[in-house]
């Protein structure tokens, strides 16, 4: 997905508030820097940044204006010097690769990837304890872009059975850079849109990666090696909803029928409406 202008703002954000200290970086996904020079000069200054007077035209480039001197990357093409690692597979267990770093990005790069569980499992080990981890991943929309969508639950179960320390989660709609924080009511109003979610998270312990059990089926659950939350989602900001489904349809006594002109009007009316407010 490459680096934009919200991701920016959120590591600057993070840099000037001490919640992101260190120097050392990894991304997954050899990025390109698709934000304009300008905007990063302008969002750097905002922050406090110094006044950078080189060309920002790689990734490494744009860490280092943000006080970080040590950049890797991970891709499968290997191009601009990145690490040639597959991550479907174990990183230490395949490439005995243990290096850890104080943030690690995951901009637009975990839903190309197939085995979502070494994924997720490779961003902890590579999160040193007390680094960061900033996930940007789409969660509506971008149809056929990759293999998965990630619903807002599917970040919080992650943070909880890890113990995470929840940071932030915005997301951005159809691409535009304003960051909105996640609220139910929030999320409602754009679900029809191209939705990027980003989540920002603090890794707090020394253990092991631990896979969610999702969270509206963990009262009943009896397998073991699974954390007992506690957490019900369906109490919570992370409750699921349809958007215009029924679940009485499940009984087999209505069809789908194609929408009519008004079905047509009345959507338009309303994303309209949605974009005005």
């Amino acid at each position: 997905m490459g680096i934009n202008a919200e991701l920016v703002e959120l590591t600057a954000k993070l840099r000037q508030s001490k919640s992101l200290a260190g120097n050392s970086v990894i991304e997954l996904g050899a990025q390109d820097v698709c934000v304009v020079e300008p905007v990063i000069k302008t969002i750097l200054s905002n922050f406090g940044f110094p006044t950078i007077e080189s060309r920002i035209e790689r990734a490494d480039s744009l860490y280092r204006c943000l006080g970080f001197t040590e950049y890797r990357s991970i891709d499968a093409s290997g191009e601009k010097n990145a690490l040639l690692f597959d991550l479907n597979n174990d990183l230490r267990e395949t490439y005995e690769f243990r290096d850890s770093f104080d943030l690690v990005t995951n901009l637009g790069t975990a839903e190309h990837c197939f085995d979502q569980r070494s994924v997720f499992k490779n961003i902890h080990n590579l999160c040193k304890v007390g680094g960061i981890m900033i996930h940007a991943l789409p969660a509506q929309g971008n149809v056929n872009h990759a293999f998965y969508n990630y619903h807002p639950r599917f970040f919080i179960d992650t943070a909880v059975a890890n113990k995470y320390e929840v940071i932030s989660l915005n997301f951005t709609v159809d691409y535009n850079s304003e960051l909105i924080s996640y609220t139910p009511e929030n999320f409602k109003k754009w679900d029809s849109h191209d939705v990027l979610f980003y989540a920002v998270f603090r890794r707090t312990e020394a253990t092991e990666f631990r896979l969610p059990f999702d969270g509206m089926f963990a009262a009943q659950n009896q397998l073991l090696g699974y954390g007992d939350t506690n957490v019900n989602p369906l109490v919570t900001d992370f409750a699921p909803y349809l958007k215009s489904g029924n679940w009485e349809n499940t009984k087999g006594l209505h069809k789908t029928t194609a929408p009519t002109r008004f079905d047509v009007l009345r959507s338009l009316a309303k994303r309209i409406f949605s974009y005005a407010k």
